[in-house]
């Protein structure tokens, strides 16, 4: 197990104060966070880096922050990935075993394994000049694994790449931790890759970490507005708690003149009467429903009518822009290609979109 506790840096104008973070072994946890909130920074400092204020660092029983970079057992892969430029593809992957001395030939098929899964054999006696850039992220993670550290860091691991090749290396990189298990945190703003490749994320916006959890925790249970909106999440409304429907456990609430009706399952803390909350609705949850078709009871909750204010096709679904026809609300609402292509639906055409139980959550 990874721990870090109180983990606290001053570099220039910026201030981290008592950062906190527990890997469990094996796992592969993301570090997700605004560009330029100081997530290299803690990467960094955990490696050795740079000396924080304070905070202790955890390996197992083994405190590490005393010890020197080369002593803590951590393998490091920056963005820039510092391949050795003199040094071969095959002698980049054992550099990690031969400075620490380590017999090659008891890591041999270990690391025939993974030039195997990383798909680098062909590789192995060119040089980094000569590699493209998909290649030398494969050499580079190859690297840093090699020596079986405790802790693996990646900082943005699939920055710069053709979205092809980027989706290459992310099932390598899934296929490399399912087979060997690493245990990895990686800093990234991406939110695709960690949710691929994610067991667990903390989300850490302006110095302070606003969750911890695992990846559908994160993403489909936001626990604040900030966590939220920093995922790009749409659909999010500030209401009221009005009423109470005691016999079905359901909650009105009040979003900009609209009474909705959402069950108490999704609400996140304590629900009163008059309380102020946030509303997020899913995209993808929303349903338009097809004319003359019957609407089943579950739907009959949250019917709006309404029109369509706006259409953008996204490759894979398309994105229909809702508005009630109070004008007080706009959704968004996220339709895969094959049911779009079967709801006829045009720019100004009026129809009535049910919002699914499945689609709310709320926020305090």
């Amino acid at each position: 197990m990874i721990k870090i506790e109180g983990l606290t840096i001053f570099l220039g104008s910026f201030r981290l104060k008592d950062f906190r973070i527990e890997i469990a072994e094996g796992e592969f946890h993301f570090l997700l966070g605004p560009t330029g909130s100081g997530k290299t920074l803690i990467l960094e400092s955990i490696i050795g880096l740079h000396k924080p204020k304070k905070g202790k660092i955890w390996i197992g029983e083994k405190e590490i922050q005393p010890l020197p970079p080369e002593r803590r057992e951590i393998s490091y892969v920056p963005q820039d990935l510092a391949l050795f430029p003199h040094l071969s593809v095959n002698e980049n992957i054992l550099y990690g075993i031969r400075t620490k001395n380590h017999s090659l030939k008891t890591y041999e098929e270990y690391v025939g394994s993974l030039i195997q899964v990383m798909k680098v054999g062909h590789l192995l006696k060119r040089y980094p000049a000569n590699l493209s850039g998909g290649e030398k992220k494969r050499v580079a993670l190859l690297r840093a694994l090699a020596p079986k550290p405790k802790l693996l860091l990646l900082d943005e691991p699939l920055s710069g790449l053709d979205p092809s090749i980027k989706f290459e290396i992310q099932q390598l990189l899934k296929t490399l931790h399912t087979s060997f298990h690493p245990t990895v945190l990686c800093v990234s703003h991406d939110f695709e890759e960690a949710y691929l490749l994610g067991d667990k994320m903390t989300i850490f916006i302006d110095g302070n970490v606003e969750q911890v959890g695992k990846r559908d925790d994160v993403f489909l249970r936001p626990r604040t507005k900030n966590v939220a909106q920093f995922l790009g999440l749409k659909n999010l409304y500030r209401g009221k708690v009005l009423a109470k429907e005691d016999m079905d456990q359901r909650w009105i609430l009040g979003i900009n003149g609209l009474r909705i009706s959402v069950p108490g399952s999704p609400c996140q803390g304590q629900m009163e009467t008059g309380k102020e909350v946030d509303l997020f609705v899913r995209p993808e949850e929303v349903m338009i429903l097809r004319e003359g078709k019957p609407i089943k009871e579950s739907l009959k909750e949250n019917i709006l009518q309404g029109k369509i204010l706006d259409i953008t096709d996204r490759g894979r679904h398309h994105i229909v822009f809702f508005q009630d026809n109070r004008d007080e609300v706009l959704f968004e609402i996220s339709i895969p290609n094959y049911a779009y292509r079967n709801l006829d639906l045009s720019i100004g055409k009026n129809v009535k979109v049910a919002l699914r139980d499945e689609s709310f959550w709320v926020m305090e």
